[in-house]
């Protein structure tokens, strides 16, 4: 097995004791897996991939969250807010969506049903799709509850997100 020397400063001797103790197994062992994390995250970010963290659940107007987090690898295809509400400018409701890529090269989905209406609360939910959905394809969330799916995706976000993926998104008609 090939020998790698490695010079530590004084001020990380303790760091790297600590490690060899907390990894259990061995210190180079320890040091391979931070440089895999190392390499994979340096990686994604020449591809343009950064690490989100999306909040889904229910954000209550009043009383506590109902919420977690979701975390991954990726990069930002697409977003839109579309407009739902009852008043003249029909800025009181409305939905934000936004279409990712994963690292893994899944695309994720995520929206969040927003209002600004008293006593109304806010959702936001996601799904992971294998390939972006066409235009009448139906989305459902992996947050069960209150959460209201968005059905289908508008579709000028379906083509902003097809673009950034260099494909075209049609409606083939014979």
């Amino acid at each position: 097995m090939p020998n790698k020397t490695i010079y530590v400063r004084d001020e990380d001797i303790s760091l790297f004791e600590e490690a060899e103790r907390l990894g259990g197994d061995s210190l180079s062992s320890v040091i391979a897996e931070a440089l895999r994390r190392f390499v994979a995250t340096k990686r994604a970010e020449q591809q343009g991939m950064k690490e989100y963290n999306l909040t889904v659940g229910v954000l209550r107007s009043q009383g506590a969250d109902d919420t977690r987090k979701v975390r991954f690898v990726g990069r930002l295809l697409a977003e839109a807010e579309v407009l739902t509400g009852q008043t003249s400018s029909r800025d009181d409701r409305g939905t934000d969506y936004r279409i990712y890529q994963t690292q893994g090269g899944k695309i994720l989905v995520w929206w969040k049903n927003w209002t600004r209406w008293e006593r109304e609360n806010d959702t936001a939910d996601y799904a992971v799709l294998d390939q972006l959905p066409g235009y009448d394809d139906e989305i459902s969330g992996k947050v069960h509850g209150e959460h209201l799916p968005p059905g289908t995706l508008p579709g000028s976000l379906l083509q902003e997100a097809a673009e950034a993926l260099g494909r075209e998104l049609v409606e083939w008609v014979e």
